[in-house]
């Protein structure tokens, strides 16, 4: 083999390694770049999203407990009131047991109402400003559950101000049943990225 046709395999063989480690190279950053964006998603909106969702959970739940216990409490003590000391005066024992449950009955409702008004409805309203701003890191399918979270967002503003009667909401399906597809969505979606980020 001459000298030319040396260098000349030198050469061909160079520029393949080049273009080679070029490619491997740009792959690499590619996958990067998917696994920065994904962490972007995660960090900025179902994270955000997620967190605002799991809290309203809690706190709806809480509710449910706090509204339960005092209501046990309430039949215990009527029943109590209704089997002690026989017939005489039971309306009356029964009325008392009544008239000591209900101051804490009614606070309890009047301070869930100032829950939802001052804590839940604000991250509801949150949860809508975190999609409309970082919607470009939505994923298509998640797209889809902006306007049924407006919608829920909107009746339940309207009803607070005064706008609605609570009455509509039966009317028209407004329950929050509703978002229950989205936010079971909303977790998948921020599981899998996790996976796929780790």
């Amino acid at each position: 083999m001459d000298l030319w046709g040396i260098i000349g395999g030198l050469g061909v063989g160079g520029l393949l390694g080049t273009i080679g480690t070029q490619w491997a190279t740009g792959r690499r950053e590619k996958a990067a770049r998917r696994v920065a964006f994904k962490k972007q998603q995660l960090e900025e909106f179902y994270g955000p999203l997620l967190a605002a969702h799991k809290e309203i959970r809690a706190r709806s739940e809480l509710r449910v407990k706090l509204q339960e216990a005092l209501d046990s409490q309430h039949t215990e003590a009527m029943l109590e009131a209704a089997v002690s000391g026989g017939g005489a005066g039971r309306d009356d024992r029964i009325n008392a047991a009544t008239d000591s449950r209900l101051p804490a009955i009614l606070t309890n409702i009047q301070d869930e109402g100032q829950t939802l008004r001052d804590i839940l409805m604000p991250r509801y309203r949150s949860m809508i400003d975190i999609f409309r701003d970082k919607m470009w890191l939505a994923e298509q399918e998640t797209r889809e559950y902006f306007g049924q979270l407006v919608e829920f967002v909107d009746v339940w503003d309207k009803i607070l101000d005064g706008k609605l009667s609570r009455s509509v909401a039966p009317a028209i399906n407004h329950t929050e049943a509703n978002l229950k597809p989205f936010y079971t969505h909303l977790e998948e979606v921020h599981d899998r990225l996790r996976r796929e980020v780790s």
